[in-house]
Order: C-alpha cells, then sequence, then structure tokens
C-alpha cells in the first residue's frame, strides 16, 4: 500500500508542485470571474427589478333611512369608480445604493348623492401616486423619502364605507452600530385626509416627528426613548351639524427601560416614565394647556422555585388650568406555592389620589389562598381572598370638574362614566376633535343608575356607530368622611370533565364610617353568582360541537341592587359539511332587573353564520342577527344580514358585498343598506 505523507502544519516539509500552483491559481481565478460577473450583473446605472399593477372596477352604494316622531329622512350615497394602478421597483447603480418604488395611475370616479333637500352629480378625475427612495438599505446610516396620494374606499364600521383622498410626504433616517452606540430613528411626515360618507366627514391635516432611541445595557436589559411632537388641524364631524376648525398639539416623551438580573434572571425591574402636553385651540377660545405625567417602576423576584415577590410604585400627575390631580399609588406581596395545589398570596397596597378640591387617603392588605384536588369525578377548585381597606377622604368643596374623559359609543350599548355622582346638567359631550358639540335628547342620552352616570347613543342622531368622542363634567365630591372596608371573596368550581364544569362565587363588601358624613350612603353588598357551562362534541358523520352556559347573579346592595340571568346555546360543525360548507346557530337571553331603577333589560337575541367554499375557488360568507331588548326606558331592537361572496382564478378577482341593518330605538328607526361590488384584474 502507498500513499503520501500529509504535510506537516508547521509549514515545513516538500513545497508545492508547480501543478497543485496551477490548480489552485485557476480555482482563484474562477471565483474571481464568477465575482465580477455577479458585480457587472448587479451595477447598472438604472435598471428596473419588477413590476406590478392592476385594474380595477368598484361599485359602492351606502344608505339610510330614518324615521319616528312624525319625520322621516333619506340619504344615499353612491360611487362608481375605474382604477388602472402600475408600480414599478428598480434601483439606481446597485439595489443597496438607491432603491425606487413608483407608482400610480388614473381613477375616474362618478359619484351620485341624494338627500331630501338635494340631489347632486359629479365626475371626478382622480390619481393614485406613490413613490418611495430608500438609501443605502444595507448600511448602519440610511433613510428615505416618501409620497403617497391615494383615493382608498375603506369599511369605517360594520355597513358604512368611506371614500378618501389623502396625501402624505415624510422622510425617515436611521443610524445603527458601529456608527453610533445608541441606535436612532427618526421619521416626520405631514399628511392630509379629505373623505366623505352618508353620515360623516373627514378633512384633518395631521404633521407629525418621531424620533426612537434605544440602548443595550449588555445582559442585563435595555432602555428605549421614544420622543413624539404631533399638530393637527381638524374639520371632521357629522355633516348634519356645524363643524368648527380646531388645532390639536402634543408633545411626549417614553421612557421605557427593562433589567434583569442573577444567575437564572430571576430578578426583574420594569422603569416606566411618560410626560405629555396637549393644547386644543378652539374658534374663539383656546384651552388650557394639559400636562401629565406617569412613572411606574415594577420590581419582581423569583428567588426560590415556589416563591415570588413583586413591588410596584407609580405615579401620576395632570395639570389643566384650575383642573389639577395627583395620585400616589404603591404596593407589594408575595405568592407562595405550598404544594403543587395549594398557592397563597399576601400583599400591603396604599394609594394618595388629589384631584381638584378632594383628598382620598386609601392603605390596606390583603390576601388569598387557592386550592385544587382531583377527584372521582373531575377537579374541584375552591378559593378564598380578602381585602382590607382604611379610607380618608377630604373635601374643600362640594363638586369638581372633569375635562376631555375619552368614551367610545358602539351600537346603543351604555357607557358609565369613570366618576359617580355626577352633577345633572354639567355634561358636555363633543367629538375626538372638538369639532362639534351634541346634543342631549336628540344624539345622546343620559341615565342614572345609582350613583353610576350611563351615556347611550340615539340611533336618529348625529353620533356614527363607534365614534370617539370627550366627555366633560361635574361631580359630587362626596364630602369629607373616614371609613374602613372589608370585602371577602369566595369561590368554587367543579369541572367534571373538559366538557362540563360547574361554578359558584361569593362575594361581600361590608364598608363602615368611622367619621363624617360622606354626601351618597356606603354601598354594603352580598353577591352570590351561580352557573354551567357545557361544550359537548358529537358524531353524526362530522364533528358537531353543541354547548352552552346558565349563570344568575343575585346582587343585594345599598345604592343598585339587583337580579341578573343570561343564557347562550350554540351548534356548529367542526369539519365542513361536504368539505365545502360550515354553519353556526346560537341564540341568547338576557334578564337584568333592578330594584331602583327602570334601566332594566330583558334581551333575546339569534345569529346564524354559513360558510361555504368552492372547489373552484368561490368562497361565501353570510350571517344573520337579531337582537331586541324590551326591558329598558326605550326599547331597541337590531337585524342584520350580510353577504360576501368572492371568486379568484389566476388574476381576476371578483367581489360582491350586500349589507342590511335595520335598528329601532324608542319610536325612531333607522335602515341601512350597503352594496359594494369589486372587479379586479391584477396585472
Amino acid at each position: 500500500m502507498t500513499g503520501r505523507a500529509p504535510r506537516p502544519r508547521d509549514g515545513s516539509g516538500p513545497p508545492p508542485t508547480r501543478g497543485s500552483l496551477v490548480t489552485a491559481a485557476g480555482v482563484l481565478l474562477l471565483l474571481g470571474a464568477s465575482a465580477a460577473a455577479c458585480l457587472a450583473q448587479e451595477t447598472a446605472p438604472f435598471r428596473v427589478t419588477a413590476t406590478e399593477g392592476y385594474l380595477s372596477t368598484r361599485y359602492v352604494r351606502d344608505g339610510f333611512a330614518t324615521s319616528g316622531t312624525g319625520a322621516r329622512s333619506r340619504q344615499v350615497q353612491s360611487d362608481l369608480r375605474q382604477e388602472l394602478f402600475l408600480m414599478t421597483h428598480s434601483y439606481v447603480y446597485h439595489p443597496n445604493f438607491l432603491t425606487l418604488d413608483i407608482g400610480g395611475g388614473p381613477v375616474l370616479q362618478y359619484g351620485h348623492s341624494f338627500t331630501d333637500a338635494s340631489e347632486t352629480e359629479a365626475v371626478r378625475p382622480l390619481y393614485n401616486l406613490t413613490g418611495r427612495a430608500t438609501f443605502l438599505r444595507e448600511k448602519p446610516y440610511r433613510g428615505s423619502l416618501s409620497y403617497d396620494h391615494l383615493n382608498p374606499v375603506l369599511s369605517v364600521s360594520p355597513g358604512e364605507v368611506l371614500a378618501q383622498e389623502s396625501t402624505r410626504y415624510g422622510v425617515d433616517f436611521v443610524l445603527l452600530a458601529p456608527v453610533t452606540p445608541v441606535p436612532l430613528e427618526i421619521d416626520a411626515s405631514r399628511s392630509r385626509t379629505e373623505g366623505r360618507s352618508a353620515d360623516r366627514v373627514v378633512d384633518d391635516r395631521i404633521d407629525q416627528l418621531n424620533v426612537r432611541a434605544s440602548r443595550s445595557l449588555g445582559a442585563i436589559g435595555s432602555t428605549r426613548v421614544h420622543v413624539q411632537a404631533m399638530q393637527q388641524e381638524s374639520r371632521s364631524g357629522s355633516p348634519n351639524l356645524p363643524i368648527q376648525t380646531t388645532s390639536f398639539e402634543s408633545q411626549s416623551l417614553d421612557v421605557d427601560t427593562r433589567l434583569q438580573f442573577g444567575g437564572a434572571r430571576q430578578y426583574e425591574v420594569v422603569n416606566l416614565v411618560t410626560l405629555n402636553r396637549q393644547l386644543y385651540a378652539l374658534d374663539p377660545c383656546t384651552l388650557a394647556a394639559r400636562n401629565d405625567a406617569r412613572v411606574l417602576l415594577d420590581a419582581r423576584a423569583r428567588p426560590w422555585e415556589r416563591l415570588q415577590t413583586f413591588g410596584t410604585y407609580s405615579y401620576g400627575a395632570s395639570d389643566q388650568g384650575q383642573i389639577t390631580s395627583q395620585l400616589h399609588s404603591a404596593a407589594a406581596g408575595l405568592s407562595y406555592e405550598l404544594t403543587e395545589k395549594l398557592t397563597t398570596t399576601l400583599g400591603v397596597h396604599g394609594d394618595l389620589n388629589r384631584t381638584g378640591q378632594v383628598s382620598a387617603l386609601s392603605r390596606g392588605a390583603d390576601g388569598s389562598i387557592r386550592y385544587e384536588r382531583p377527584l372521582l369525578f373531575g377537579l374541584v377548585q375552591a378559593g378564598y381572598a380578602v381585602r382590607f381597606d382604611v379610607q380618608d377622604q377630604r373635601a374643600a368643596a362640594p363638586q369638581t370638574n372633569v375635562v376631555g374623559e375619552r368614551v367610545t359609543l358602539t351600537g346603543t350599548m351604555m357607557v358609565a362614566l369613570s366618576r359617580p355622582r355626577v352633577i345633572a346638567g354639567s355634561v358636555v359631550v363633543s367629538t375626538g376633535g372638538r369639532t362639534q358639540t351634541f346634543t342631549e335628547g336628540r344624539d345622546y342620552t343620559l341615565t342614572v343608575v345609582g350613583l353610576e352616570t350611563r351615556l347611550q347613543r340615539l340611533i336618529g342622531g348625529n353620533i356614527v356607530d363607534g365614534q370617539e368622542l370627550l366627555v366633560d363634567y361635574a361631580y359630587d365630591t362626596g364630602r369629607t368622611f373616614a371609613s374602613t372596608q372589608l370585602d371577602q371573596t369566595f369561590t368554587l368550581g367543579w369541572s367534571l370533565s373538559r366538557y362540563l364544569s360547574l361554578y359558584y362565587r361569593r362575594f361581600e363588601s361590608a364598608p363602615m364610617l368611622t367619621s363624617g358624613t360622606p354626601s351618597s350612603p356606603l354601598n354594603t353588598v352580598h353577591s352570590d353568582l351561580y352557573g354551567v357551562r357545557a361544550d359537548i362534541p358529537l358524531a353524526l358523520g362530522v364533528a358537531v360541537s353543541v354547548g352552552g352556559g346558565y349563570e344568575q347573579e343575585l346582587r343585594r346592595e345599598t345604592i343598585a341592587p339587583y337580579r341578573r340571568d343570561a343564557l347562550d346555546v350554540y351548534a356548529q360543525n367542526e369539519d365542513p359539511l361536504f368539505d365545502t360548507t360550515t354553519i353556526r346557530i346560537g341564540a341568547h337571553r338576557t334578564w337584568l332587573e333592578y330594584e331602583s331603577s327602570a334601566q332594566d333589560v330583558d334581551l333575546v337575541g339569534y345569529d346564524v353564520r354559513l360558510g361555504w367554499r368552492h372547489p373552484f375557488g368561490v368562497d361565501v360568507s353570510a350571517e344573520a342577527s337579531y337582537e331586541e331588548d324590551a326591558g329598558g326606558v326605550l326599547p331597541r331592537r337590531l337585524v342584520t344580514g350580510s353577504v360576501k361572496v368572492q371568486w379568484a382564478v389566476r388574476k381576476v378577482t371578483l367581489g360582491l358585498d350586500l349589507g342590511l341593518t335595520r335598528e329601532s330605538q324608542g319610536p325612531v328607526e333607522r335602515n341601512r343598506s350597503l352594496i359594494q361590488f369589486l372587479l379586479r384584474r391584477d396585472l
């Protein structure tokens, strides 16, 4: 057997032969030629790398009719839009030097608007144009310039679409390591949005600047800083009310620091700091600037496997002219697993809240114990929690104010204001930009249940479904008094299997007045809640699930006692019928009866969902629901139905969307219909 001895690693031994040198030189020449070919392929004065686009026709018809109290109004808006859009992707010199993404195309829109008072038609030639230039995208110093002029059709709420025209241009810049030890991101933009639907007008201009920086602290964590400045000018609101121009300015600073220590990283500290300044300029006045500050310090530790400890402190301050507030809050505690089945917690807490003319001090302790045990049939879980508080409130004035509380009204659901004992006649509701003020009894209604004031949208008014609002009001401070309060909660649950469970909860709250005379009585509560839940799979040729639940709550309290019963049932197939169809049918019923208020609930509802998918690419989904509440001061009923069809074959997409909503509230009824049709061909 013959062989060549390996060459020693220290470089000694016979020199390489001429053949091996020639072979190595050939390999190097081949690699160099390949690299030169790749470089020659990528480098060019200008090169288009890809193109895409589409041609579409869209028709939208959105209309509603409102009737009641002897009056009737109707409004319909329809748009036929034809659009061509082409997008190109290219680069200059090299893909990592300058990349360009430029697209656009013409839009021809025919619009028709009809109301009881007028009818208008308009043909508008529009255009879409979008462009982005990205510099040095692979470098630690990179940036981009962008411009967008678009005309989208947006679904802004169930059964409502908004045709808008938006223009935005901006710049962003990124600086990363190793150029800087602190990674930095900066972006600035200006946008203008205009749009209109059957019951809303959008006209906003927003200037925005963001600066983000982050710094790694090695193995222990990181810090992130975000600075934002924004200025907004708004003329948005309802087309049926006068709109005033408002300006809004905001500057904010957020610092987020997260640290972890220990060999197993069992110690964690989180520190959040937020500073914010807001200013509304209204015609003809300017509201006082609002300054907010928030600080949170949260420390947690797990020194042993079964022991966890925590401590938190938060500080919040707000200043808006004569309206000021400060909140100091602290808590500490531990959680210990005595066994795998038995867990206990123990904690202390304290709050100092100064709002306007009111100062409230609360301190106390809390604890809980939780136990679970497997039985012959299922698993039993039991728990007990207790909380004791000592409270001392001092009021220098009988009432104080809240300015700019944010609420969102969805459908006709009631939303409670955050403060109790709201002064009658003090509530002012406006849009989120304060461009319009709404009227009680026409746009919304107020209902008092106990000490709570609830806000409800009226369907015949000018507040659209899902709109965010600002609420200003005054509330009774509650006077000067001191009290103690003991809260106890007992829970018991029995899971007979993964398909059936029973549960019970007992809650008791026992306040005691120690000095002073509050303006409203202390609320003693005794509450019992019972429930059962079942979710049962069945084999009926295909997998089917049926189930539901029943819950009853008896709440005996001083201020607003009530009884609540809730029932829901459903049936659905888990596997598609004939590999194409899914069906879900459900029903629910809720009774809520107050002893001291007429705002009861007697609600019944049904819903059906159907999905069908044809092998040729046709997707159909249909939904229908019915809900009626006859228990309140204003009985309400809601009926909805929708059908969506989409067919995609190769590069052609066909879509159809039909929607119908019929809603009544007291004597007022509103019917809304929506039709959308889309034909699109991708290029």
